[in-house]
């Protein structure tokens, strides 16, 4: 591991896929990319996969930039890339990989993403207490009080010649997150890559088909044993990200080794290849 600078709160890590500010406190992605220098890397390689240089993606809940950094390399310069996330002190890290990284294709907004805008109080996260900061939907973080934040509906904000992907990973609030760009997914019919948690699948599946999209699980292991620091120990023993990615209905694309959703009620209780 080159560990390029240490502070108090955050390191400065030189990754697989660039330079990272890190909090250690961060359960999940911050201690992955400390350990490991990257984070769920075969979500990554599929994800890869979904873009080309010159494509445009909208990321709802960006955390600190662990895919946004890789995917604004991808796209490249011809392409556009719009970052969205709620939470201040996870969106100045946010900022700070993208400035690290050299990046001059992304439009960061500190806000969330729903079915309507509005403003809303959050209470504000420590980034110096150990916690998952990307594990809270916004509901949870309602704070009367509290600093406000845009909640931005996609449609209001986003006007693009055409949309390759949709990626969102806000805790539960994917169907929301639909719903205020229901006019950019019926114009453009991007890819969509979604989190999906076992409790929220069935209303997230009927929305889906109600936009007339085909589903497919993706579940990859957060550790990766060919891990850019080469460490063998796995600190998420069988630990997944559960994701679903959907096509439109009318894509002739064939999907392999990945199972697809039948219905609202079709979803598996532990991962498979």
């Amino acid at each position: 591991m080159t560990q390029l600078l240490a502070t108090d709160l955050y390191k400065l890590i030189e990754a697989r896929h660039g330079r990272f500010l890190c909090n250690p406190q961060d359960l999940y992605l911050g201690r992955s990319m400390i350990e490991y220098g990257e984070f769920s890397e075969v979500e990554w390689n599929f994800l890869s996969r979904l873009v080309q240089p010159g494509s445009i993606v909208i990321e709802a809940g960006a955390n600190m930039g662990i895919f946004t950094v890789p995917l604004a390399k991808k796209i490249g310069l011809r392409g556009m890339l719009f970052a969205f996330e709620p939470q201040l002190s996870v969106f100045q890290q946010l900022c700070t990989n993208l400035a690290l990284n050299d990046l001059l294709n992304v439009q960061a907004f500190n806000a969330g993403c729903g079915a309507e805008s509005a403003m809303m109080e959050l209470r504000r996260l420590q980034p110096a207490a150990r916690d998952n900061f990307g594990g809270y939907p916004l509901e949870a973080l309602k704070a009367e009080g509290g600093p406000k934040i845009r909640i931005e509906k996609l449609d209001d904000v986003i006007d693009t010649p055409r949309l390759n992907l949709l990626k969102a990973d806000v805790e539960g609030m994917e169907v929301d997150v639909l719903k205020g760009a229901d006019g950019l997914i019926k114009q453009h019919r991007p890819v969509l890559y979604l989190e999906a948690h076992l409790e929220d699948a069935p209303g997230l599946f009927r929305h889906l088909f109600a936009l007339d999209y085909k589903a497919w699980w993706h579940q990859p292991y957060m550790f990766s044993p060919d891990n850019h620091f080469g460490k063998t120990e796995n600190l998420f023993p069988g630990i997944v990200s559960r994701n679903v990615f959907a096509l439109p209905a009318e894509t002739k694309a064939t999907v392999q080794g990945m199972r697809q959703v039948a219905d609202e009620d079709d979803y598996p209780t532990k991962w498979a290849k």
